[in-house]
């Protein structure tokens, strides 16, 4: 790849896509500028992004109305971050530690678990996977709330080994059992909007966990389960498969899971990654329906209407702020069913009939100058096939509705 198709790459597969210009501005700054920019922002000049919760309602009398209104506000941040990399690292832990607000409802606790995944997803992961331990929306989601001394819950002490961290085969029964008694004690109150530790509800009791003794705390849960050496590799497969998507080469991340297992720091794993992407590591992948979407809303300035958020992303397969399963959600395939195809040509075509005519992307399907339409999306060029479809359209908003919807934005 030459060094524009490169950023096209960058942008789409890692930052949520384009705004009109933005390519042209990163050739301009080159690309290792441009990789220093995404991924450590506050060490390159990069204003910080705004809060984008700020002034939301977080009281819980309306829980529905609180979550619609937290989802289409991180849609709007994603569009409009200075720092879209980061906007994506926590796209990508929304999936990894998949905690649906429809289930937690509490608006409040929503927003501060986002605030949680932007704050410290590319910090060190066992400071992450501490504060996620404890975090309100965590212990609403996987029953923390009821877990005490008396009667220890194992669902979030089953996930932490599990998804979180080791992965199935790499602990036993009874280390579910030992992590689950000893993060007992930890409550999230619904009406002092607050976590609170509880030391009558905990069970201090020293447990063995993974081999290690003394564990009692969440402290030394996570000391136990991040020193153990599956925890390492996990995460780093997972942040692979990722960057480089599912075909990645085993072998380049090994060498990224040794490097990441010497002191946890997520953002050097990330750049290591994505320089290997860059150099020729990654594989296609399909883009996620909430990444195409604000992928799309970038390109084009479109309205983000509140009302196209919900059937329309069920449809899809992928309904922001809310994976189906605590596995996070589904596989890229079931991106390309028929229902979820369906749902993107009209998503697209909603899109582009709320296009300002203004936009040069409109201009651009308006007089089918299909080059400069893909150059602006941050691809080379559409395919043949593309070429020919929408050569065949009306131009305008038939032409723009198609290239949005067309396989050669789905695919990076």
């Amino acid at each position: 790849m030459n060094e524009r198709t490169q950023l096209g790459w960058l942008a789409r597969r890692l930052g949520f896509g384009l705004v009109p210009g933005q390519l042209d501005e990163w050739e301009q700054l080159g690309i290792d500028a441009v990789i220093d920019q995404l991924v450590d922002g506050d060490s390159n000049g990069v204003p910080p992004s705004p809060d984008p919760f700020e002034g939301l309602d977080r009281r819980p009398e309306n829980p529905g109305r609180g979550v619609g209104e937290a989802s289409a506000a991180w849609l709007r941040h994603a569009v409009s971050t200075p720092r879209p990399f980061e906007a994506w690292v926590t796209f990508f832990w929304h999936d990894y530690f998949a905690v649906s607000a429809r289930v937690v409802r509490a608006a409040g606790f929503v927003h501060d678990h986002f605030r949680l995944m932007a704050s410290q997803g590319l910090g060190n992961f066992g400071d992450y996977l501490a504060a996620m331990t404890t975090d309100a929306a965590m212990l609403v989601f996987l029953d923390g709330n009821q877990s005490s001394g008396e009667s220890p819950n194992e669902n979030y002490g089953r996930e932490l080994l599990e998804l979180y961290s080791l992965g199935v085969g790499n602990y036993t029964e009874d280390d579910v059992r030992a992590a689950s008694i000893a993060l007992t004690g930890w409550t999230a109150r619904f009406r002092t909007d607050e976590v609170r530790f509880i030391p009558r509800r905990h069970d201090d009791t020293p447990q063995t966990l993974l081999g290690v003794s003394g564990v009692h705390d969440v402290a030394t849960v996570i000391d136990a389960v991040v020193s153990h050496p599956a925890c390492a590799a996990r995460v780093a497969q997972k942040v692979a498969h990722a960057v480089l998507g599912e075909g990645a080469d085993t072998a380049v991340i090994a060498r990224h899971a040794g490097t990441f297992a010497a002191d946890l720091e997520l953002r050097p794993l990330f750049r290591s990654l994505i320089e290997d992407a860059l150099d020729g590591a990654a594989s296609e992948v399909i883009i996620e329906p909430v990444p195409w979407f604000v992928s799309c809303l970038k390109a084009t300035g479109a309205a983000l209407r509140r009302r196209d958020i919900g059937r329309s992303f069920e449809a899809t397969g992928q309904v922001p702020l809310a994976p189906p399963n605590v596995g996070g959600f589904p596989g890229q395939l079931s991106y390309l069913s028929t229902a979820a195809t369906i749902s993107r040509f009209n998503i697209a075509s909603t899109l582009a009939a709320t296009t300002p005519q203004s936009s040069p992307l409109f201009d651009a399907a308006r007089t089918k100058q299909l080059d400069v339409l893909a150059d602006a999306f941050g691809i080379d060029h559409f395919s043949s096939a593309t070429n020919a479809a929408l050569n065949d359209l009306d131009g305008g908003v038939d032409v723009l509705a198609a290239a949005l919807a067309s396989p050669d934005l789905i695919v990076a």
